[in-house]
């Protein structure tokens, strides 16, 4: 099971966080950032992060399906 810390990096005076995303899993680590909304706490901010990063990986694995002919 992968390994996911989020953390904040910083805050856009426009309302928008971006936060750094680390991932560590048995084929390797990668580390993004993502940005959105000020939810207006520390855990719904961490739920859209998630969210996004979750919709980011379906994305991914679609293409990586493709790109093998899957």
């Amino acid at each position: 099971m992968a390994d996911i810390q989020l953390a904040k990096v910083e805050q856009h005076p426009d309302g928008r966080l971006l936060f750094s995303v680390r991932v560590q899993t048995s084929e390797g680590r990668v580390e993004f950032p993502i940005a959105v909304h000020d939810e207006g706490t520390a855990a719904r901010n961490e739920m859209a992060v998630l969210r996004s990063t979750l919709r980011f990986a379906e994305e991914l694995a679609e293409s990586v399906r493709l790109r093998l002919g899957s």
